[in-house]
């Protein structure tokens, strides 16, 4: 899989507005992703208001297609109304494995 590890800070208020606009990702974005898809969005462990995203898609061609779509660029600049700046990235090959 392939695909971004991310680091944003929340505006002050706005973690209600944050989760819904994630939620929005996934009835208006996801449906126009090919193949698997893993979304991980949580709090960064120390750090308040900081939070964590992990998002993979089934290989690298399929995550430069969602990057470079317009309604996946409508959406990031929306996101930036509930951030304090923008993400930092780091692009990312994984493999996972799901063990119970």
């Amino acid at each position: 899989m392939f695909g971004t590890i991310g680091h944003v800070r929340i505006k002050d208020g706005h973690d209600a507005q944050m989760q819904s606009h994630m939620d929005e990702w996934k009835t208006t974005i996801r449906p126009m992703i090919p193949g698997s898809f893993l979304n991980l969005f949580g709090n960064a462990a120390g750090r308040p208001g900081e939070k964590v995203f992990v998002a993979l898609a089934q290989d690298e061609a399929t995550y430069r297609s969602l990057a470079a779509m317009p309604e996946q660029d409508a959406w990031f600049r929306g996101m930036l109304d509930h951030t304090e700046g923008e993400p930092t990235w780091e692009d990312v090959e994984m493999e996972y494995e799901f063990l119970e």
